[in-house]
């Protein structure tokens, strides 16, 4: 039994686990950059990382993974002769509440790809974070499994695999300079790095940006990857494209080289690992799912629901847009970008009592109000006859700018609280009333 087949059959629900060598044939059978990629996440997300959370024996197997992976692919260390950066952070609430938090330990895990000539000094960055949540003492979405693993394989077993994969791609592109074919090519150097820390409130990456390796100024570019393992339709988000002047045209030139179709959005989160460095006027693109699933924070975000192939073009995207970038002798000018949450203040998703049980077909805010990208069943928005398709535009009379801005109508709610919800299907504007049901 290959090993694919062997931790396809370890991770896999009974339902799923039946078929084993009908699945390694399948595997088998799949590029095998695809392959490549479901050998790293599978291993991320299996069960006996205990979710990833940091301070755990599960988060250290997972850096380890990282840190063979990185040394695998012929990388050098990030941080002088190591590949981890340790730093100490409160870890419990929510982003950073201090209310049942404790001191523990993270690592960010990094490693390079020297450059060439005179833009050896410059740095491209490609991120995601490796930790997750554990057993569910904090940022759970469920109320009724507690103390199961959170595998958390989109979130971010997924993001961490493609960073892998991509380091494979951009170490086979880019070998030693004094190997190159084309030593009158300069080029930036890489960083390939993964976060420790993120569930907490972006621990790692804000270590990482006061205690740089290199001067910040001398970042042209960071990307970051974050839940890329369930796109939707061939369809990948990319935000932050207006904070860099050259990013929209690298973007959709990136887009004619892969099958996935790069969707721009007009906001930018702060949610996530990019915002330290966007807030020190470094340009960032942030590649994510166009629809958010049911499944995140829970126990149901399990590696077989993955899409791999589509993961795997994710990945390859995100490489390409670093080698765009390592080898452009022009860099992006920061610009700021409108949408960005300043204060990164707000609810999280995990903050929210209620639930209403729609996907979003357009987080991120790629157009105005929240367009319905599917009903999950037995939740408020099928009670109130919600449909896919349909644009949420108000709440209670207030208007739904974008996902970020309804959750903060959201969060005050509680179970039993009816609203109304303004919703435009077609060519009508409906007012539906709605009984919030709890998560």
């Amino acid at each position: 039994m290959t090993f694919l087949s062997l931790a396809v059959a370890v991770t896999a629900r009974p339902a799923q686990s039946q078929d084993v060598e009908g699945l390694s044939a399948a595997f088998q059978a799949a590029p095998p950059a695809t392959r490549e990629y479901a050998q790293h996440v599978i291993l991320l997300a299996h069960p006996s990382l205990e979710g990833r959370l940091p301070g755990t024996s599960g988060v250290d197997l997972a850096e380890e993974v990282i840190v063979t992976s990185f040394r695998h692919s012929g990388l050098d260390p990030a941080f002088g002769p190591a590949y981890r950066q340790p730093f100490d952070f409160r870890q419990g609430g929510t982003f950073g509440a201090e209310r049942d938090s404790t001191t523990v330990t993270g690592f960010n895990i990094g490693a390079m790809i020297p450059g060439c000539g005179s833009l050896a000094s410059e740095w491209v960055i490609l991120g995601a974070h490796h930790d997750h949540i554990g057993r569910g003492a904090f940022g759970s979405r469920s109320t009724d499994t507690p103390g199961r693993v959170h595998e958390g394989a989109d979130d971010n077993a997924s993001g961490t695999a493609a960073v892998l994969l991509a380091a494979r791609i951009l170490r086979d592109q880019f070998p030693p300079c004094e190997r190159s074919t084309d030593l009158e090519s300069p080029r930036r150097s890489i960083l390939l790095l993964t976060f420790s820390g993120e569930e907490s409130g972006l621990n790692g990456s804000e270590h990482f940006v006061r205690n740089a390796p290199m001067p910040l100024d001398r970042i042209a570019l960071m990307i970051n990857l974050d839940m890329v393992g369930r796109l939707s339709e061939g369809r990948l988000q990319v935000s932050g494209s207006q904070s860099g002047d050259t990013l929209p045209a690298m973007v959709l030139a990136a887009g004619t080289m892969n099958p996935l179709e790069p969707v721009l959005s007009r906001g930018l989160t702060a949610r996530s690992d990019h915002a330290p460095f966007y807030r020190e006027r470094v340009p960032v693109l942030f590649l994510t799912e166009t629809v958010f699933p049911d499944d995140y924070h829970t126990p149901e975000d399990e590696s077989w629901k993955l899409n791999f192939e589509s993961a795997a073009n994710a990945a390859a995207f995100a490489a390409d847009l670093v080698a765009r970038s390592a080898l452009d002798p022009a860099r992006p000018s920061w610009q700021e970008v409108a949408g960005f949450e300043t204060g990164g203040g707000g609810p999280s998703i995990s903050d929210i009592r209620i639930r209403f049980g729609i996907k979003p077909g357009n987080y991120g805010d790629t157009q105005p109000g929240v367009l319905v990208g599917g009903v999950s069943a037995g939740t408020s928005a099928e009670d109130a006859g919600i449909r896919e398709g349909d644009l949420l535009i108000g709440w209670d009379g207030r208007e739904i700018v974008g996902v970020m801005e309804w959750m903060r109508l959201m969060a005050p709610h509680q179970p039993g609280d009816v609203v109304t919800v303004t919703i435009i299907r077609g060519d009508e504007t409906l007012d539906l009333p709605v009984r919030l049901k709890p998560r």
